[in-house]
């Protein structure tokens, strides 16, 4: 039996990063970049004193079977 290896993807898009506020569960949307998820949870926190942030950053993998 071949085992299967589980390794980066790389033949799509980066990782995807994204930023939700804990107390009002607003949210920057995803996005390509990790600084644009950081300005918007910045200006939130400006705007509405929050100060409690989830970073989510979601990447890919793909099985292969070594040949």
């Amino acid at each position: 039996m071949t085992a299967w290896l589980l390794t980066p993807d790389r033949t799509g898009t980066g990782a995807i990063y994204e930023v939700e506020c804990t107390s009002c569960h607003a949210g920057s949307g995803p996005g390509d970049e990790e600084q644009g998820a950081a300005v918007w949870a910045l200006r939130h926190a400006r705007g509405t004193g929050h100060t409690g942030y989830r970073r989510i950053v979601t990447d890919f993998q793909r099985a292969l079977r070594p040949e």
